[in-house]
């Protein structure tokens, strides 16, 4: 039998609100007033972007990308610009809101979670883009980036007794174009490169200072890999050359698969098992899963009880329903 894992965490939107992170419904209104306050930014003009976007797709998150996705699949007018600049835009203004909220919000649950509750040879598996956790696992000494989220970085810090794999990005992974380069032929792993990259502000915000990833070359293209909200999510990034990154999001998904198959415990946190995530749905729904299972997801915690007993699972509603309260309790 393969590895026995104690505990896997499964996290969403409910687990990382009390650091300040939006749920799905109010994001993408938050989302757009942040970016309407003036600042300086050297790509992207953030207000006009959102004027332009809100009132094309309104202020739903969901229904940005939605939209946005059907008007480039279906070539339709102004699809281009859509997808090469107010798409990237909005992409890169979640990916710089989130990095402001990491600063500025303290994130003490999960900051008792790292020290306190998760254990060596536990999993984290979340669906959240945001590194908050990422940072308090660190200070706590279980987790390094090296090695960290279910992939080896060569050249940065290893030795996570605890790994989080986060199956629908992280504001904090690049796909770099070309690996950096300039000129000469497409490097064997691809346009896009086979794994995350790392760029110098981003170690910085997890807590490692005067390191380098060694394949960040200060890129003039880099390219976001978040599965972003829409109704068919793409685990790859669809180019002129192919699929890219598709090998690197199935390893992902199967890593996860096996690590909650091989679970003694489960315990999901925040996390609405809504008929848009199918994909994630299905790790719980799907195939043997011998682990008894804890959710902790407020007032969505019966209904989701409820479904995972329909399908079998030996399940109970946590105590507390919400995340700081749970972990508070334990």
């Amino acid at each position: 039998m393969g590895k026995q894992y104690k505990t896997t965490y499964i996290f969403g939107a409910g687990a990382s609100l009390h650091a300040g992170y939006p749920f799905v419904k109010t994001m993408g209104a938050q989302l757009l007033a942040w970016m309407r306050v003036p600042r300086e930014t050297l790509y992207y003009d953030f207000a006009e972007s959102a004027d332009f976007l809100e009132e094309r797709f309104g202020d739903n998150i969901e229904a940005l990308f939605n939209g946005m996705q059907m008007k480039i699949d279906g070539r339709q007018p102004d699809y281009l610009i859509i997808a090469n600049v107010y798409r990237p835009c909005l992409i890169e203004a979640t990916r710089q809101w989130f990095g402001d909220i990491h600063r500025q919000q303290p994130a003490l649950a999960y900051e008792r979670f790292a020290a306190e509750v998760v254990r060596p040879g536990d999993r984290v598996i979340t669906f959240n883009y945001d590194i908050s956790l990422d940072s308090k696992l660190r200070q706590s000494g279980k987790w390094a980036i090296g090695d960290g989220y279910g992939f080896r970085v060569q050249g940065l810090p290893t030795g996570s007794t605890v790994k989080i794999l986060k199956l629908h990005g992280s504001i904090n992974w690049l796909a770099i174009l070309f690996a950096g380069m300039r000129s000469g032929i497409i490097p064997a792993a691809g346009p896009l490169g086979s794994r995350p990259v790392f760029g110098t502000d981003d170690l910085v915000a997890l807590g490692y200072f005067g390191l380098a990833d060694p394949n960040f070359t200060r890129p003039s293209a880099a390219a976001q890999p978040l599965v972003l909200p829409t109704n068919h999510k793409l685990f790859y990034f669809d180019t002129n050359l192919g699929r890219q990154w598709e090998p690197f999001w199935t390893r992902m998904w199967r890593s996860a698969k096996r690590t909650l198959q091989s679970s003694e415990r489960i315990v999901v946190c925040g996390y609405g098992m809504y008929p848009i995530d199918r994909r994630g749905r299905n790790l719980l729904l799907q195939g043997t899963l011998a682990g008894d299972i804890e959710v902790c997801c407020g007032g969505e915690s019966p209904r989701i009880v409820q479904e995972l007993r329909d399908h079998g699972r030996r399940v109970r509603q946590a105590d507390q329903t919400y995340f700081e309260q749970w972990v508070s309790a334990q």
